[in-house]
């Protein structure tokens, strides 16, 4: 590798060999929860009502919470209004705190994702919450899923628990993220822990934590939430829409009963982020650290797009007003799972029509009552208010009865792993998309792992529809030394002596884990370069056979012969 490629890639070399230091260092601390939201915007969502919930008790005073938070000026906030909490901590990402709490503590609980780094111990429980049902599109059903995908589903791979709020989310997480078939933890169908926030917050509570973040609001008045989602070319390159925003809540004030209504704006904490400095202290934007059930519990009427939050808000029995100026060329690149007339609102790009509705808001719950109560029913069917208690039984208390748990099948398929090496273009990489044509996918799970260039290639979104599609994504995480020696050394010419030297089987077993999890595989195949063979044996942990493209022409009967019931093309490399 050219040495302009090592000095590109030494800062995320630091950050992995930093990681692997500590994890080595650590041991897990069985009284330590570390919490994420939104990859450390706030005390939020999810991980937010299990801490709120546990702290109400006084059996987990024992207990340490440290707490990702990013921003400076909330942090200091909320070091004020926990100053009587010494059990409760803040740290910012990749700080010596951030790595430290995240190989120590015991339990690990996050609404998004983790860093590529991250390699779950065997002794730590990792839960993710999740954010939300989905409106838009998601995972490998969005046009370069098979690519963007790659962070979300190797973090879902890695939970111990996945909390779903009904049957529609869990299908999503075991389809359209495709872990379905490879995921060895528990699915929680339970309902969302955030949503008991929407009957336990006090407004008074809501209302002082907004003024003490210098939003503008008078707690005299209905409040009027317009809480856009993101748009972009993608999550992470989302457009900055305040111009438009500010124009049509302008048109909002002129045109409903200001004596009446104010309007509070709820940007995407994507969209967020890139606001200036000026425009966060304009009073008007609700800041990502406010959470969004407590801000719903005392909103009176919501305005969104595609965003999740009106489920949550379903919950309430409030209207919700969609405004969706933009629907066909949306619904044309990412697509949407339900058709507007399932909304349980009225919907319109007109901002005129916004307006006459907020004006009659009081009927609107009526008029739209059977779609209202239809949506409500199924994606809210198990949230009681007392759906965080219902998992902190199962997370802390081993009660595995507590929660409706649903086990995604993995025995029925023979599980394949595939490692497919850069997919660069070209025709061996022609050969192998050939290949995985060929496969019966009626009795054969395929994962295909291939190395992470940043780019969503034409050779990636040509890969058959029916592969989960997985990348090495970032760095080994291991010693600088270590990491260096492997960027320098060439893999087609190194003996696999050397290269298992390099690899050595401990980082290749937490590489394993750091990737796919627990996920158990019955044979793996390699098309990654010939001294990659016992590499990926060890990488596999001995569980599979490992078949090499070194014999082409006996590679596809060999198959066959070792698994009678496969139909793979007898047209190999």
């Amino acid at each position: 590798m050219g040495i302009k490629n090592i000095i590109k890639k030494l800062p995320t070399m630091a950050l992995a060999a930093k990681y692997a230091r500590y994890y080595k260092k650590n041991e897990v601390d069985e009284n330590m929860i570390f919490y994420s939201s939104h990859q450390g915007a706030g005390m939020l969502c999810g991980p937010y009502a299990i801490f709120r919930k546990l702290m109400e008790s006084r059996e987990f005073d024992s207990y340490t919470h440290v707490w990702q938070i990013n921003d400076p000026a909330e942090q200091k906030q909320l070091k004020k209004e926990y100053c009587d909490w010494t059990n409760v901590k803040f740290i910012v990402k990749n700080s010596r705190g951030y790595f430290n709490a995240l190989t120590r503590a015991k339990y690990i609980i996050v609404n998004n994702t983790l860093p590529f780094y991250f390699t779950k111990k065997p002794e730590q429980i990792y839960v993710n919450t999740w954010h939300g049902i989905p409106l838009k599109t998601l995972g490998y059903d969005v046009p370069d899923g098979k690519f963007t995908t790659r962070n979300m589903t190797r973090n879902f791979l890695l939970t111990d628990y996945l909390i779903s709020p009904c049957r529609f989310m869990t299908k999503i997480y075991l389809e359209s993220y495709k872990i379905g078939g490879i995921y060895t933890g528990r699915l929680l169908e339970n309902g969302y822990p955030r949503n008991d926030l929407l009957f336990s917050t006090k407004r008074d509570d809501i209302i002082e934590k907004l003024i003490n973040r210098c939003i503008a609001i008078d707690d005299k008045k209905k409040i009027i939430l317009y809480a856009p989602t993101w748009k972009g070319a993608s999550f992470k390159r989302a457009d900055k829409d305040i111009a438009r925003y500010d124009e049509f809540c302008d048109y909002l004030f002129e045109h409903i009963d200001t004596e009446k209504y104010q309007i509070l704006i709820k940007p995407h904490p994507m969209v967020y982020k890139l606001l200036s400095d000026k425009e966060k202290r304009s009073g008007r934007y609700i800041p990502q650290s406010i959470d969004t059930d407590e801000l719903l519990s005392v909103t009176d009427v919501l305005v969104s797009d595609y965003s999740s939050i009106f489920f949550d808000f379903l919950l309430t029995d409030r209207p919700v007003i969609f405004y969706i100026p933009d629907i066909d060329s949306y619904r044309e690149y990412r697509g949407v799972y339900f058709g507007l007339h399932e909304l349980p609102g009225p919907y319109s790009g007109d901002m005129g029509d916004i307006a006459g509705w907020i004006n009659r808001a009081e009927t609107l719950r009526s008029e739209y009552g059977s779609a209202y109560d239809k949506m409500k029913t199924w994606s809210c069917e198990f949230d009681d208010g007392k759906v965080t208690q219902k998992v902190n039984d199962v997370l802390l208390h081993g009660r595995q009865d507590a929660c409706r748990v649903v086990q995604p099948d993995n025995c029925s398929k023979k599980k394949m792993l595939v490692a497919g090496g850069s997919f660069a273009p070209g025709e061996h990489t022609e050969k192998v998309l050939k290949w995985l044509d060929g496969i019966d996918y009626e009795t054969t799970d395929v994962t295909l792992l291939i190395d992470d260039n940043g780019k969503c290639t034409d050779e990636i979104m040509h890969v058959n529809d029916n592969v989960r599609v997985l990348c090495r994504n970032g760095l080994i995480p291991r010693g600088i030394f270590s990491a260096l020696s492997a960027e320098l050394i060439n893999p087609d010419k190194a003996s696999t002596a050397r290269l298992l030297k390099i690899f050595h089987s401990a980082a290749i077993r937490n590489n394993y884990r750091r990737i796919l999890g627990e996920s158990k595989f019955d044979v793996a195949a390699n098309f990654a370069g010939e001294c990659f063979e016992q590499a990926l044996t060890a990488y596999h942990g001995g569980q599979s056979e490992v078949i090499s493209e070194k014999n082409f022409d006996g590679w596809a009967a060999a198959f066959e012969n070792a698994h009678g019931d496969w139909k793979c093309s007898k047209t190999v490399l």
